[in-house]
């Protein structure tokens, strides 16, 4: 079966710079203030650091013909807690850290790592879960082409019970309010986040060189 895992650091900073984006406006029309707007941008940026330690593991060729095997999601679903462990020892703080363990976390209590349900859920995390399942699904990948802004929001509609009503409400404010193609690409980056771009990548290039 090929490899599960085939990590494009260029793909996977883009889509970090996605969620960033998407998650910084969602805070601001959440009322949250600056500073939780910027923990969330880097949150967003960092969410899935993790990955790099499972390059063995994640999307190879044959990923359309073969599902995941029972033991091999159990090292998927390692992500979060290795991104928590690598922004940890890197000194961000404990809002972004709890907000990047807990990003699979689902209101019903059906997500990962710890099944935290409800208000339990870190809030940062809900606002990256929502975040993170839109990028995913309008962006192309190895077994599957884009979905459209429309499809998108059906699917997750599907899954409601999954996100926080109130950060979905706002999350939808943003993108109908951006338009139809809100898709910023790696050259779109604000300000706020230019300074730790270059910090980012040299942490990804450490963590795999050490893994």
């Amino acid at each position: 079966m090929g490899r599960i895992v085939d990590y494009n650091l260029t793909e996977e900073i883009s889509h970090g710079v996605y969620v960033s984006r998407l998650a910084r406006e969602v805070s601001l029309a959440l009322g949250c203030d600056e500073r939780m707007q910027y923990d969330m941008a880097l949150a967003g940026l960092l969410h899935d650091i993790g990955k790099l330690r499972l390059t063995n593991y994640i999307y190879g060729d044959d990923m359309e013909d073969y599902p995941l095997m029972i033991e091999e999601m159990k090292y998927v679903r390692m992500h979060s807690l290795l991104s928590y462990d690598i922004a940890k020892s890197r000194g961000y703080n404990d809002r972004i850290c709890e907000s990047i363990r807990h990003h699979h976390e689902n209101m019903d209590g059906t997500g990962y790592p710890e099944n935290l349900s409800g208000e339990a859920i870190p809030e940062g995390s809900r606002i990256i879960r929502v975040c993170d399942v839109f990028a995913a699904l309008t962006t192309d990948r190895p077994y599957r082409k884009r979905f459209t802004k429309d499809e998108a929001f059906a699917l997750m509609i599907e899954e409601i019970n999954s996100f926080d009503m109130r950060v979905f409400l706002a999350f939808e404010h943003v993108i109908h309010r951006a338009g139809t193609d809100y898709r910023p690409d790696l050259p779109d980056v604000d300000g706020i986040l230019l300074g730790n771009l270059v910090g980012v990548e040299k942490i990804l290039r450490g963590t795999r060189l050490n893994s």
